[in-house]
């Protein structure tokens, strides 16, 4: 919620928040200072992270100067291998609370990438200059696999549920995630029922045709989302072309999206 620089082309106004989501593929060990580069270029008031290891979530924080919640989501090679361990984070400049962690898989052991979570997070944009907005915001990672539909959509209808329950239902909400659905709609409708709405169609402005975020060589499936509360509207939304550079980074594109907080 500031006036500054976007990609030192475009300056955007006090009544923005910018989201970024961004699988980022940890267990291939992607390069903190190309990680730090690319997102300090965007200028976000939050950026929500999967696949991303502990360590590398904090040390990535520190190269950016701020703050930080990882949330741990399994252990691949067990809980004595700790530093391994998976988990989902939101980075910000502004002040970070972490408020739950919502597992959308019950009875999951910890040992297994099958095991699914959410983060719920609030931020409060913008508090040095006195434009305080606090803001929700949810972190998600649906199941991956072209047969796991059934499961993706018991796991969002989950996470409606607790997004019903367990958020404040007078600060606005942002979701943000690998949701690992394309061209399932049902998957999508489970979360567009609790009134949320997808930026992609939504925006003022889209950067590409067709938003598509995996694989970051030749991006060919939609499955990295911003979705928002009634009290936003989204002004823009951002996929970057792929290139011989991201690769290199993560297997996924970031998505970038200007939300306008319309009250109240």
């Amino acid at each position: 919620m500031r006036s500054e620089r976007y990609c030192a082309c475009q300056t955007v106004s006090v009544s923005l928040v910018r989201v970024v989501t961004w699988n980022v593929h940890g267990s291939a060990r992607p390069k903190r200072d190309a990680l730090a580069t690319v997102i300090r270029s965007f200028a976000p008031d939050v950026v929500a992270l999967q696949e991303i290891r502990m360590g590398q979530a904090h040390r990535l924080a520190s190269r950016l100067g701020w703050n930080v919640v990882w949330t741990r989501k399994h252990y691949p090679l067990g809980p004595l291998v700790w530093w391994k361990a998976e988990g989902l984070a939101v980075l910000s400049p502004h002040r970070l609370r972490q408020r739950h962690t919502w597992l959308l898989t019950p009875g999951m052991r910890q040992s297994t990438f099958r095991r699914r979570i959410a983060q719920h997070v609030e931020v409060d944009t913008n508090p040095r200059t006195g434009a305080l907005l606090r803001i929700e915001v949810v972190n998600a990672h649906l199941a991956s696999g072209p047969d796991a539909t059934a499961a993706r959509l018991e796991q969002a209808k989950r996470l409606a549920t607790h997004m019903g329950a367990d958020t404040d239902r007078s600060l606005p909400i942002v979701v943000l995630g690998d949701l690992n659905t394309h061209d399932e709609p049902e998957v999508l409708d489970a979360l567009l029922a609790h009134g949320l709405r997808d930026a992609w169609p939504e925006a003022t402005e889209r950067s590409t045709q067709s938003g598509c975020t995996s694989p970051s060589a030749d991006p060919a499936q939609r499955i990295d989302f911003v979705l928002f509360g009634r009290t936003w509207t989204c002004r823009k939304v951002h996929v970057p072309t792929a290139d011989a550079g991201w690769p290199a980074m993560s297997d996924h594109l970031p998505v970038v999206a200007d939300l306008v907080h319309t009250g109240p």
